[in-house]
């Protein structure tokens, strides 16, 4: 029986709980564990993905951090697995050094697993060296000493691992897309546009509305968790036509039609964020989240990423990943982007790139075969209730105050040119 322990803090609503979310216990919880601000749930998209490939009848694992010592973590345990994202930017260079420090003192084999480096763009690479080498330096060798492996995202960082001077670690990709198994193929067909239906992700000064489309839902992966969720969001809220105006000259105006016409989700159940595209009938989806997504694509409809930094970038170029630049997003209508995705590439490698991931959990002795049958949610079309607002009566007041705005909306749009 293989041992691992999970090197993640445990929490009980958004990243290490994988089971159905109580949407009423959601404020509660978010001020008790993340100080009052809602998660981003994308992260729960690649843990999950991890503990669901090593769920397998020879392993056992357990999650554990502040609450565990080295020597606990030596005597118990064979190996020791660290999902990791943003690891490297010269934001987290105390938390690198703390990490070393906890990497220094166990004697099992540490495997970083998911991890990536943080850029605005892949011409950064020298100044995120410059302000990140000591601290990146020293983390990376503690990993190998004990006899571990690094598994990067993509090619862009492994150019920083190897101008590091660790030209050996592997690149595997995110491991969130290996969850559906390795038979996971994107249709290219293509609907009408009468039958086009599409969500979008992101930001929402992205081509999200145009007039020859009803308002789509904006997916959100957090943000607007407290705006849904928590009863005393709007109790604050400034719903006088003075403040309504300075929020649509900053370019604000989807956002507030959107959240007064209830048209952002945020889904902190995973099975329901997949189910919601299924369900829905969604043949195309549109961002700049990377797992926002992901998360389509496992449901297998049709995505196309915005690639805003250098992290969706390479994890896009990674896995063939149709992508656009923010420059070229609103140089077409939505439908138009729809009909030039094409998913070939994606489908002719995808099973290259699961069984190399599975090669590597092999390798390194984690597994004996990665599970290929997601533990926590499925493409079945489930009977699935999707999670309501809670302040839908001052959504809706609102959509009433716009509508009344509707006349000096417009002339402000056509003074501020927003």
């Amino acid at each position: 029986m293989k041992r691992i322990l999970i090197l993640y803090e445990k929490n009980k609503f958004s990243m290490t709980d994988f089971g159905p979310v109580d949407y009423t216990q959601v404020p509660r919880l978010v001020d008790e564990q993340f100080r009052g601000k809602f998660p981003n749930v994308g992260n729960k998209v690649w843990l999950q993905a991890i503990v669901s490939l090593i769920t397998t009848e020879n392993v056992e694992y357990e999650f554990g951090y502040e609450n565990i010592s080295a020597d606990e973590i030596n005597e118990h345990f064979d190996f020791v697995l660290m999902p990791l994202a943003n690891c490297f930017h010269a934001g987290w260079i105390k938390w690198m050094k703390t990490r070393t420090e906890k990497v220094k003192q166990i004697r099992i084999p540490v495997f970083v697993i998911a991890c990536g480096v943080q850029a605005n763009s892949y011409d950064e690479i020298d100044e995120l060296i410059a302000a990140t080498q000591e601290p990146a330096t020293e983390f990376i060798k503690s990993v190998y000493n004990t006899g571990g492996e690094w598994a990067l995202r993509g090619y862009f960082t492994y150019e920083y691992f190897k101008r590091l001077g660790f030209p050996n670690a592997v690149v595997t990709g995110c491991p969130s897309l290996f969850q559906m198994g390795r038979d996971l193929v994107i249709p290219n067909t293509k609907v009408s546009q009468n039958e086009f239906c599409y969500a979008v992700n992101g930001d929402f000064n992205l081509p999200i509305y145009t007039e020859e489309y009803d308002f789509c839902d904006f997916i959100c992966q957090g943000n607007y968790g407290n705006m849904l969720y928590n009863p005393a969001y709007f109790d604050n809220f400034d719903f006088s036509a003075k403040r309504i105006l300075k929020l649509i000259r900053r370019g604000q105006k989807t956002e507030l039609q959107a959240m007064a016409d209830n048209r952002i989700k945020v889904f902190a159940d995973t099975q329901e964020w997949l189910s919601y595209y299924v369900l829905n009938n969604i043949s195309f989806s549109f961002g700049s989240r990377i797992h926002g997504t992901v998360m389509p694509i496992l449901a297998g409809t049709q995505s196309l990423l915005c690639t805003r930094d250098a992290r969706t970038r390479e994890m896009a170029e990674f896995f063939e990943i149709p992508f656009i630049t923010p420059e070229k997003a609103h140089k077409k209508h939505i439908y138009d982007w729809y009909l030039e995705t094409d998913y070939s590439k994606f489908n002719k490698n995808f099973k290259k790139r699961f069984d190399d991931f599975q090669r590597f959990m092999i390798q390194c002795g984690l597994v004996d075969k990665v599970n290929e049958n997601n533990i926590f949610m499925s493409r079945e079309k489930r009977d699935v209730s999707f999670p309501e607002s809670v302040n839908l009566e001052y959504q809706t007041k609102l959509k009433k105050k716009l509508k009344v705005m509707k006349p000096v909306i417009r002339l402000t749009e056509k003074k501020y040119n927003c």
